[in-house]
């Protein structure tokens, strides 16, 4: 298990929150910790997946689609606070982020 300090999790947070207003060019200043990602900038699962993809090759982790799935079945993302929890959740407990 990897630790979380307040460094990592606002660079997770920045990565997050730049990556939605280049994809959904929309200006980072818009984006809060309460915003919906689908519903306030029309985000899609595929935009989910690559940043998946993207934090797994920012920090080096082995992580399986499925076992985000899983988790993501028990834990709605209906705000940019859930995204980055989760993000931090990835990024602390890799593939057994399901298991939390």
């Amino acid at each position: 298990m990897r630790e979380i300090t307040e460094e990592i999790r606002e660079e997770i947070k920045d990565m997050i929150f730049d990556y939605y207003a280049d994809e959904c060019e929309i200006d980072r200043s818009e984006i809060t910790m309460e915003s919906n990602p689908n519903e306030d900038f029309g985000s899609d699962s595929l935009m989910f997946v690559e940043l998946i993809e993207m934090t797994a090759d920012k920090y080096d982790l082995d992580i399986k689609l499925q076992s985000i799935g899983k988790y993501m079945l028990k834990t709605p993302m209906n705000t940019m606070a859930d995204v980055v929890d989760m993000f931090c959740k990835i990024y602390q407990y890799g593939n057994d982020v399901v298991n939390q």
